[in-house]
């Protein structure tokens, strides 16, 4: 059939093109614009409505939202190769899947259908809890509903700080893991490579991330806060240690010495070396009037040792707990670094019983919680990171509105993919039943099969190209 005998002005054999932003980064993306080949429009959104969203992609979850610190820990992948190895075979046997796994959720996102019975019982084998018990633990989402909640977890607007920039590199290198891996077919690359897009169109254009807060963010502004509380130097950014109006400084009868000793907020950060620890070290040393003892194992630290930062062996940490005024943990371990029997016994050598602010920003937890139950000591966990976020979170919810807006812009143009994927072969079968249709008849044939919102979605979209929107594009 020649071009110009065509029905619906289909002249095109090709309905998509790579995407040069990020082709680079994710090669074989393919991506829909309405610019790009307009007269394929009409015909994609035919198909669109006609076909319905299928069940690309299923997702089972369990985060913060569902499940406490102590039961999630159960369901995390540690680091390192043993976690790569762990990763591997959990994917071996869910079959084509990303696995996503940080210290506040651990998700599978499954292609097709008919998954979360098999997903549940690889669950239960990982923790070692009933499937009945996962069952319910976790939260479920299907079809287009699975595909909006990785939009939204890519974007930060599920996290427990809404806006932090980490789980965007976390979703990226558990898709690129699968990827690599040859776990990933059309549907799992179309909607991850989009997620991943939607995420940085987001950070760009909303303000969302602007102000850029994360658990380590979190947890420095509580160190700070525990200064002041104490009249340290670190209270301040300048480290003037300046007692806040009404707050009393630092006694003016010490010494010098005794003075300095006073003011200046010493910390022990185990796990210096890790991503989350490394964001800490980085945010103490931006503040004058903090001294950061940084244990390191085989490998040093991003940073050098210096003035007001020293690196001492992993295996001596204890021996720094009676100078610490705040003892910050942020490793991969699957065990305690510092457990309240240890702990005790440490400082009772010491004599000292002074406040001690203890933060684990690890899951599994790296801290034990009885040491709260010490003189002095007070133990924060990551479950407490989701009051301390509350206020970061109701300052943000303008700008989630916002960034609600461009997902569901985006997830439009996602489904029409995957849905115009579906039809894409069996479009010159399409051309070849519909070939001696005038318009009018194909419209009376659509207006048997389609639903009434169907139809005239459809009507007000010829409307829009044979009315004063087509002149517009015609002039």
């Amino acid at each position: 059939m020649a071009d110009e005998a065509m029905p619906f002005n289909c002249r095109r054999k090709s309905f998509v093109k790579p995407r040069t932003d990020c082709a680079g980064e994710y090669p074989g993306r393919v991506w829909n614009k309405k610019s790009i080949y307009p007269d394929w429009i009409f015909i994609r959104d035919v198909l669109y409505r006609m076909n319905g969203m299928e069940k690309i992609m299923e997702c089972i979850s369990i985060s913060f939202r569902s499940a406490p610190e102590e039961t999630r820990k159960r369901f995390a992948f540690p680091a390192g190769e043993t976690g790569v190895k762990e990763r591997t075979a959990f994917l071996e046997e869910a079959g084509e899947a990303v696995l996503l796994s940080t210290c506040n959720r651990t998700e599978v996102y499954a292609a097709g259908e008919g998954s979360f019975g098999r997903l549940e019982e690889l669950l239960s084998e990982k923790s070692g809890m009933p499937s009945t018990q996962v069952k319910q633990l976790a939260r479920r989402f299907v079809g287009e509903k699975a595909c909006a909640h990785l939009y939204r977890v890519a974007c930060g607007m599920d996290s427990m700080v809404v806006g932090e920039d980490e789980i965007l590199g976390q979703v990226r290198a558990a898709y690129l893991f699968s990827s690599e891996r040859g776990f990933c077919g059309y549907e799992l690359n179309t909607v991850f490579q989009g997620a991943l897009a939607c995420a940085k169109k987001i950070k760009t254009e909303t303000l969302l991330s602007k102000t850029s807060v994360s658990v380590a963010t979190l947890a420095c502004a509580e160190i700070f806060r525990f200064a002041k509380l104490r009249g340290k130097a670190a209270a301040l950014p300048d480290g003037s240690g300046k007692a806040a109006d009404g707050e009393a400084g630092p006694s003016e009868s010490k010494t010098a010495g005794e003075k300095a000793d006073q003011r200046a907020l010493e910390v022990l950060l185990i796990g210096g070396s890790g991503k989350m620890g490394g964001s800490v070290l980085k945010n103490l040393l931006g503040r004058e009037g903090i001294h950061v003892y940084a244990t390191r194992r085989s490998h040093g630290l991003g940073e050098r040792e210096g003035g007001r930062l020293s690196i001492v062996d992993y295996r001596d940490r204890c021996r720094f707990l009676e100078r610490a005024d705040v003892i910050v943990s942020a490793t991969e371990s699957p065990h305690y670094t510092l457990t309240a029997g240890e702990t005790e016994k440490y400082l009772k050598c010491s004599g000292a019983e002074k406040p001690r602010l203890f933060i684990d920003m690890a899951v599994p937890a790296d801290i034990d919680r009885q040491i709260a139950s010490l003189p002095g000591c007070r133990v924060l966990g990551m479950d407490d990171f989701e009051r301390l976020a509350e206020e970061n979170n109701r300052k943000k919810q303008q700008a989630v509105l916002d960034a609600e807006t461009l997902l569901t812009e985006e997830l439009e143009e996602l489904y029409k993919t995957l849905l115009f994927h579906e039809t894409a072969g069996q479009l010159d079968r399409i051309r070849e039943r519909f070939a001696g249709y005038s318009a009018e008849r194909f419209l009376f044939y659509l207006k048997d099969r389609l639903d009434a919102a169907s139809l005239k979605a459809v009507l007000e979209a010829l409307k829009e190209e044979t009315g004063e929107g087509a002149d517009c594009r015609q002039a």
